[in-house]
């Protein structure tokens, strides 16, 4: 609970910090066009790659269950992408950016798949109901 709570303050100082920064860097008018521009692009994106994760899905094996564990992986990485990207900030948009990329998601979801312990799934029939 600390750690979500941690994490709920520092995002906004942090957003606000480089915001900040960034302003004084580029002029805070190129900072909000900045802003929109990556939220613009990251909708765009994430609408594509988007649907070839649910076609990927969608045409996976059922009998392969590493290939649908990785399709609804890379379907929940890049909507957490999308929601990264769409929220204002840089510093969403950098680990928005980093999840959409296949690279970072493919050893994200390694990663994750090693802590997971996943048991053989049974077939369900009449006399286990």
């Amino acid at each position: 609970m600390l750690f979500f709570f941690t994490v709920f303050i520092s995002v906004p100082l942090i957003e606000i910090f480089l915001f900040i920064k960034v302003g004084e860097i580029i002029g805070s008018l190129q900072t909000i066009l900045l802003v929109v521009l990556t939220a613009i692009i990251g909708g765009i994106l994430i609408k594509r790659e988007g649907i070839k994760a649910l076609n990927s899905l969608k045409y996976s094996r059922i009998n392969e269950p590493n290939n649908i564990i990785k399709a609804i992986g890379d379907g929940l990485f890049i909507f957490v992408s999308g929601v990264l990207l769409l929220t204002p900030g840089f510093a969403t948009d950098i680990l928005g950016f980093i999840l959409f990329l296949k690279f970072f998601r493919n050893i994200i979801l390694r990663l994750i798949l090693k802590k997971v312990n996943f048991s053989k799934f049974s077939r369900v029939n009449d006399r286990n109901l």
